[in-house]
């Protein structure tokens, strides 16, 4: 009973109704005996309902994440760890808040806290607050403050960075400036094979460290059948990082 309340919950869920607006105009079509608009009709239903698939988008972050170990529970201490921005959003009053994949912020933090890191480096930029610029590695630092860990402890990359490319690049010079030897990268493990191959493409050598794992497959329920927000989000963002590796950013 449960599973068929939330199957006709979804239905009736944007998502849902075109969905199946989808599917009824795929058989309006063949009924009319417009076989061309018909086939085209299903396809697009098929690809809707796979790009919407939940099961489907945590087997493609499954996938990306398949490669990144998990960062051993003990060993020596890093000289610095990179952080990638990404993690941060602010409030309406302008104060920095975590989001969906602010894992690796608090995980940054765990392992500070834990003796496995000396520094931690924040970084990034993003232009897509119609307020202006955001300084993500000064909204990252405030959050760490937040958290007890001391302002020496912590470096704020200061030149804007807006991709993960631009984020290496500055690690990678700020590595040679300060003479580490061991460090640490740390991200979205869907997001780390992406940028360790902008690592190695720039001479980088650093440990990953994963956080905000997504590729955990649920359980298949009836409503799993209508597509929905968490397939979409899922398939997309792993269709982003292998757009972005093709293409070097």
């Amino acid at each position: 009973m449960i599973a068929l309340t939330k199957l006709l919950g979804y239905l009736l869920l944007p998502t849902g109704l075109l969905w199946l607006g989808l599917l009824w105009a795929a058989v309006w079509a063949f009924r009319r005996r417009s076989r061309g608009l018909g086939a085209w009709l299903v396809l697009l239903f098929l690809g809707f309902t796979l790009a919407g698939n939940l099961q489907l988008g945590h087997l493609l972050m499954a996938q990306l994440e398949s490669s990144i170990p998990q960062f051993p529970a003990d060993g020596a201490p890093l000289d610095a760890l990179f952080v990638l921005g990404g993690g941060t959003d602010v409030a309406s009053q302008g104060s920095p808040l975590l989001k969906s994949s602010g894992d690796r912020v608090l995980e940054a933090a765990r392992l500070w806290h834990a003796g496995r890191v000396k520094r931690l480096v924040a970084s990034g930029t993003s232009d897509d607050d119609r307020r202006g610029r955001r300084d993500l590695g000064l909204e990252t630092r405030a959050i760490w403050m937040d958290l007890g860990i001391p302002t020496e402890a912590i470096q704020v990359i200061e030149e804007p960075c807006l991709t993960t490319r631009d984020e290496i690049k500055a690690y990678t010079r700020l590595q040679a400036r300060e003479g580490w030897h061991r460090v640490g990268l740390l991200s979205s493990a869907w997001h780390l094979p992406r940028a360790l191959a902008l690592a190695r493409r720039n001479g980088l050598d650093v440990i990953p460290i994963p956080s905000d794992r997504r590729g955990r497959i649920p359980k298949v329920q009836l409503w799993h059948l209508v597509p929905q927000q968490e397939g979409f989000q899922n398939t997309q963002l792993a269709c982003w990082e292998v757009l972005g590796r093709w293409v070097g950013r």
